[in-house]
This record gives structure tokens, sequence and C-alpha cells, in this order.
């Protein structure tokens, strides 16, 4: 998931320009009234409050009807003051709600400048606290059109020998009001109703019930002949996706599968093409790989002006290209993940050495987002561990490898013992900000990382290991749950409540636990808790998929209290994390249900998601036919397919004793030997 524009996922901005626009438009209202206070006092204010909406300045109104009404000299001035208190008054409350206004546009209330995961924790907030924002009022005016036609009319009125603002100046500004009241009164009226039918629209889709439980299928055993059918069918879905992104998106983040074009959510760095190589390579698409390839040398631009995040560039540029070097041998890959996480650095660059979240490519100045009160979220920081220990080990420099292990060594010594961590340190104090913890968005793959470090170092580093055993332990015992109807899933916590919503994304979590075991991470009575629970979330997963009406899964369901399983947030990109279960779950188990539960869900990928020039994701999962979103996520290519392709292909195409899946799914070989006490220059 590559970097978003101001602060990530992001992608899935479609409201942006109205949020943005909306913003503009209230910093035009401050910009407006701050004028008008320093050039004509309270009666060219009074200008001004003519021509904002009639219900955003109906007590105003009222002042300047009685100043219109009023004889005598004292009196006009009593109620002008009166009527400048308001105004100042009015232009406080502007600046409030345009702060407001920022703070939401940042935090991509409508998806602007948000990672996917982060967005998924933006609404996972108000899935969980039962509420949705409704848009701001519409703009009146441009800061330009206020100031201007104010301007002038105090200078016409100033022009009549008399005082500001007389009656018959007044009166003409009162008409050109209320033509203007008339005309947005329509408007608004319009969108009201526009607002009520997709209220309504939403309500009765909510209260159409998940279809029944039922129990998944038990597994057929395949033939080879079969399982070849299936793989080359998963070859043929992932060559179709590719050569519709090379047909309309070429050289673009991403591919408008419907409207056949390319799009551009992550700064213009071919995320397609990146998060495709080793995808391509592992399935024997050589033609497609070498013309990948081929735009990496001379295609890529690093140094757009565009606010990255750190954490989706580490896991898919650095990690993308540092798996298809180690797949290929081609030495541009390896000089490309070093230009990058050059251009990373100076993240790291804060008084506790955690990284900000965010870097400008062109400008190298970091940040974190206003949306996370400044801080770095636990997920983004303590998922550049792998991708930048293996560019160490290949490169010789050791900054990389020091830099993000640092991360995690700072969490193991400041909160010793502690498995689980909130979401949110201030990388300029070292504190959390947040009590929130979840195994979902913005917290998952720290804790799969603490697991495959361990496995990427050669099983040698016993911190992680140990780390990863406490986490998962204070998980068992805190947070998996299990509903009336049966489901088993993985609940949050805040404080000391528990929130009983469980995003799509944590579906990794059986997968993680399988490899632990596999792996020797744990073993004995615990290890057999540990792959209960993989089973029991898995079986989650599975339903998730299964009781919706169109066979997709949305991306966040919601238990009531342990009840009944609800659909939260009801669109579906895509994502890998449930076939990515069922691969381990079927490597470690050897149970032929999990393939079959993959070849199920495939299909209804195929059914719903395959379009003429590509995939895309849908809208509403609770239909029967759901709505395309018009979005072919990069993650689909470099995640979902191979999952699905490596689920149905022999144990030989992927070796867990030697390589390693970062989150992204691009694999990194194991690193054997201890890496060198010096700092070498000479591939930089």
């Amino acid at each position: 998931m590559l970097p978003g524009t101001g602060g990530g996922v992001g992608t899935r901005r479609r409201d942006a320009g109205f949020w943005q626009g909306s913003m503009r438009g209230r910093r035009g209202t401050v910009l407006a009234i701050a004028t008008l206070v320093l050039l004509g006092g309270g009666w060219s204010l009074f200008l001004y409050s003519n021509l904002v909406d009639a219900e955003e300045s109906s007590d105003l109104h009222l002042h300047v009807e009685e100043g219109r009404r009023s004889t005598g000299e004292g009196g006009l001035r009593q109620r002008l003051a009166l009527l400048e208190e308001g105004i100042r008054g009015l232009a406080s409350a502007h600046l409030e709600e345009a702060a407001d206004l920022e703070a939401r546009a940042e935090t991509g209330s409508a998806g602007e400048g948000l990672t996917l995961r982060q967005k998924v924790f933006v609404e996972g907030e108000e899935v969980a606290e039962g509420s949705a924002q409704s848009p701001p009022p519409p703009v009146v005016q441009t800061a330009q059109e206020v100031v201007a036609q104010a301007v002038e009319a105090s200078r016409q009125a100033q022009g009549t020998g008399g005082e500001p603002g007389r009656p018959d100046l007044a009166l003409e500004v009162q008409k050109a009001a209320d033509a203007m009241r008339r005309r947005r009164g329509a408007e608004a009226a319009e969108k009201r109703r526009q607002r009520m039918e997709e209220r309504l629209a939403e309500r009765a889709r909510a209260a159409v019930p998940l279809r029944p439980r039922r129990d998944p299928p038990n597994g057929t055993v395949l033939t080879p002949a079969e399982l070849t059918a299936r793989r080359k069918e998963v070859e043929d879905a992932m060559l179709h996706a590719w050569q519709g992104y090379v047909t309309f998106a070429w050289g673009h983040d991403e591919l408008c599968p419907i409207s056949q074009t390319g799009k551009d959510d992550f700064g213009g760095l071919g995320a397609t093409i990146v998060d495709s190589l080793d995808t391509l390579r592992m399935m024997g698409f050589t033609e497609e790989y070498e013309r990948a390839l081929g735009w990496v040398r001379s295609g890529l631009n690093l140094t757009v002006d565009f606010n990255a995040s750190v954490f989706e560039t580490t896991i898919r540029v650095v990690g993308g290209f540092l798996a298809a070097y180690e797949l290929t041998g081609d030495e541009v890959l390896l000089k490309r993940s070093l230009q990058v996480a050059e251009r990373l650095l100076p993240a790291y660059d804060t008084p506790t050495g955690i990284p900000y979240g965010t870097i400008n490519l062109k400008t190298l100045a970091p940040r974190n987002p206003k949306w996370a009160s400044k801080a770095s979220s636990l997920a983004e920081f303590g998922t550049h561990q792998l991708e930048w220990y293996k560019l160490s080990a290949l490169s010789g420099d050791r900054r990389f490898a020091d830099l993000a292990e640092h991360s995690i060594r700072y969490l193991n010594e400041q909160f010793p013992g502690q498995g689980l961590m909130p979401l949110f340190l201030s990388p300029s104090t070292g504190k959390f900000t947040s009590r929130r913890i979840s195994l979902g968005a913005l917290g998952d793959s720290y804790y799969e990382y603490l697991l495959k470090m361990w496995l990427l170092k050669g099983k040698t580093d016993d911190m992680y290991r140990t780390m990863w055993e406490q986490a998962m332990d204070e998980m068992l015992e805190k947070l998996v749950l299990n509903s009336t109807e049966g489901h088993m899933y993985i609940a949050e916590l805040d404080r000391k409540t528990v929130r009983h919503k469980m995003d799509h994304l944590v579906c990794f979590v059986p997968g993680m636990l399988a490899l632990g075991v596999h792996s020797g991470a744990v073993g004995g009575e615990k290890g057999e808790r540990y792959m209960a629970v993989a089973a029991g979330v898995t079986e989650t997963c599975w339903h998730m998929y299964d009781r919706q009406a169109s066979g997709l899964s949305p991306e966040i369901v919601t238990f009531r209290a342990g009840g009944a399983m609800r659909d939260g947030g009801a669109y579906n990109l895509l994502r890998p994390e449930a076939v990515e279960a069922f691969w381990y779950m079927w490597r470690v188990t050897r149970d032929w249900k999990y393939r079959d539960w993959g070849w199920a869900v495939f299909q209804t990928m195929q059914r719903h998601g395959r379009k003429e020039a590509g995939f895309s994701g849908v809208k509403d999962v609770r239909e029967a036919e759901p709505t395309p979103d018009d979005t072919q996520q990069s993650f689909v290519l470099a995640e979902t397919f191979k999952y699905l392709w490596l689920l149905f292909s022999e144990d030989t195409s992927f070796d867990f004793e030697t390589t390693v899946l970062n989150t992204e799914a691009h694999p990194l070989k194991v690193v054997r030997q201890p890496l060198s006490a010096a700092d070498t220059d000479t591939q930089r």
C-alpha cells in the first residue's frame, strides 16, 4: 500500500475534492471577516453579514434590521456596536469551524491523505462509536468574492458623503442577499433531499440480515491435474489484471478498470509495477517482468513533491525491489531500493529515534499527521525492520538495520514485559498517546514483524520471539472471544473497554499463529492453544465471506457485545488476508478444506471483481450484484493472487526454512550471517 498524498492509502479518497473545497471555502470566510474588520469597522461587516446564508446569520440579520429601522445617530451607533460584537463572535466561530474542517480534511474523513490501513482505522472509530459524520455546510462565497463586494460597497457608501452603510445602500445589498438566499435555499433543499434518500437506502441495506450461518466445506482432495488447472486460473487472473494495467494505466499507480484510465493516488511512483515484479517472476511471466524492469530503470521518479508514508514506501517499494532482486539478481533493483531508503532516512531524525510517519520525497521534510495528534502509529514504525535489515545485509550499510531495529529495542527497554502495545506513540517524548490496542489497522503488522524478524535473522535474536510470544499470550487472554453464533473473533481494547469489532485485516492473525507454531516459536500445549485459535478465527474469516449476499467479505464486522455478526464497513477491496490465512493453515495442517475455502473466495472475486479491463473492488457486499468501485488495488497483484497461486502450488514453490514474506507478500531470504560492524558506502 504505497504512500498516499498528504500523509499516506493511502487510497480511496473519493470525496477529497468536496472536503478540500469546503475547507478552502471556510478559510475564505475567515479571511473575509478578518479583512472587513480591518477595512471598514462594524458597518462594512454588516455588508458581509448580508451575503452569508440566512441560516448561518439569522441572529445578526435581526440586529441589522433593527439598525436599519433605527432613527437617530445614537441608536444606530449602539446597534452597530452590538453588530460588530456579534460579527466578532461569528468570526471566532468560523475560525473554530475552519480548524475543525482542516483537521477533518487531513484525517481523511473522506479518505484524503490516508493510507488504506489508516482509513480502516478512522472508519473503525466511527463504527465503534456508532456515529457517522455529516458533510459540512455548503460554502457561501469565496474569499475573493466576499472581500471585493464588501470593500466596493464600503467605498461607494463613503462616496455619498454620509456615514457608511446608509439605508439605500443597505437595501441594495439586502436585495442581492435575498436573491442569493433563495438560490442557495433551493440548492440546499435538493441536497437535503438527496442525503435523506441516501440515508434511507443505507438503513434499508443495513437492515438486511446476513445469510444463515452454515458449516463450511470439509475439503475435497484434488488430483495434481485439478490443482494445476486451478493454479492456471489464478495465473490467468493475474495476467488479466496486469494487461489491463499495461493497456490503460501504464506508469500510473493504479488502474481504474471501469473508466479504463489510470490514477496516481501515490504520487505517480508506479505502485502496480513495483508491487507486481516478484509475482510476475514467480508465475513465469518473463516478458511482462522485463517490461516492468525497463520502467524501473528509466521511468521511476523518486523526487516528486509528495508526502509519502514511510511505512508504505518501505513495505512496498523497498520490499518489492529487494524481493525481485533476490529472485533475479538484477542490480538495478538493489540500486533503486538504496535510493528509496536514503530518501526515507530523515524520518528517523527524532529525539527518541522513533520515526515520523511521512516524509516529502522532494524536500525530505518529515512530519506526523494532525489526525494522529502528531504521533507515530505502532504498525507504521514497527514494520520497517524486515526490509531495512535485509537492505543492510545486501548493501553492507548498517544504518538501515540499526535505525529500524532501534524502534523495537526501544519498546522492549521502555516497556519491559508488556506484550500488547497501544497504537500511537510520540516520537518526541517516547510516550504512548493513546490506550487503544488492536491487531487490525495501525497495529497489525507490528506483531507480524516480531515473529518474522526472528525468522529472518535465522532464529538467533530471541528478543523478537519473546516479545511476540508475550503479545500473543496477552491476545489470547484479553482479546479472543466467541460470539453467541459461535464465531471466534479478535476484539479490540480501549483502556478497559472491549470493542467487539474485527477488521478484515485481522484475518492475517491465523496465518501468523500457524507460522509461529510451525517454526518452533512456541510448542507443546501452548502451541496447541495457538493453533486452536488460528483455526477458529480462520473459520470466522470464511463466514465473513459466506454470509454476505455477494459472497464477498465486508471491510469491518462487529459482534454487538459478543452477539450476532454485523457489517461495519460494507465495501470490499479484494484484500489478501483471508486467503493468506487459508494458505498458511493448509501448509501447517494439511487440511484440504482450506484449499476449498480459498477456491470459493477466488471464484467470488472472479464473479464480482473481474471486469473487461482488470479487477475492481465493490462498494457494498450486502448486494447480490454489488457496484464496482473502479479501482484495481495494486496489492491484488502483489498479495491476493500470489497467496491464491501458492495455495494451489506444490510445497516446493515456497520454502518456509529459507524465505520470509513481508507484510506485502514480497519474499525475502533468511539472513544466515550476522551483519558486519562496518558501515560501508561503496554501493550507495
